[in-house]
């Protein structure tokens, strides 16, 4: 079941959200109250991680720099997720897949916080089940917790393992989406559907955030 944290939009923090794995489902925000998206607007944009990544591939991978300009979703998980990352990464295929222009090129990456199992190859084999063009992302546990804190979101937690050997992880559930400016104006939490992933990265292509007004900051500067 998922334990989660109170999704907050506060002026200066995004929503922190933790899944632990176990097969419930998030909810969509209100469109009405975010714009008409079904992201959760927040009231500062955040910049893109330039930590230290590194692909499946094998070669250095800075998010800012190597995406620099391109709409780009990115999350946290871990490939032995029994539901939010399966479900995350299945529903942004097929959104993609309805997709054409600038918004089916939209960049999908996924960050293995489960170092442990979380190996290139691994990452690999497991994306290429959804879409070949989803980028995997690894790096040591300190790394990936800078980079989730610059998104203010909280860093993963292993859980004891089973008498099997087997463990959860809890992790952040939600999507950042960083648009062409190359920040972070909006997160998507588990639960939104393809069809509203396939009416949204288009507008996220080439919104202007200068005239989105996000709730419960009338009269601040965006």
């Amino acid at each position: 079941m998922i334990s989660r944290r109170r999704l907050l939009a506060g002026l200066l923090a995004a929503p922190a959200v933790a899944a632990s794995c176990g097969g419930a489902r998030g909810e969509t925000p209100d469109r009405s109250d975010n714009a008409g998206f079904a992201g959760v607007l927040l009231g500062a944009p955040l910049p893109k991680p330039t930590a230290a990544f590194t692909d499946t591939s094998g070669e250095p991978f800075n998010v800012a720099e190597r995406t620099a300009g391109e709409l780009t979703l990115l999350f946290f998980g871990y490939t032995s997720c029994p539901d939010v990352c399966p479900v995350h990464l299945s529903v942004l295929a097929g959104a993609l897949d309805r997709l054409t222009g600038p918004a089916a090129r939209a960049n999908v990456a996924f960050v293995g916080v489960d170092t442990a199992r979380d190996t290139p190859e691994v990452m690999r084999r497991y994306l290429d089940q959804f879409d070949r063009r989803f980028i995997g992302l690894t790096a040591e546990p300190s790394v990936i917790d800078g980079a989730l804190a610059t998104l203010k979101m909280p860093a993963p937690v292993i859980q004891p393992p089973g008498q099997d050997g087997s463990y959860s992880v809890d992790h952040a559930s939600q999507i950042a989406v960083f648009t062409t400016d190359n920040l972070c104006h909006i997160v998507y939490p588990f639960g939104v559907r393809r069809q509203d992933w396939v009416v949204d990265l288009p507008r996220l292509v080439d919104i202007d955030w200068s005239t989105v007004q996000v709730p419960g900051t009338e009269g601040a500067q965006r």
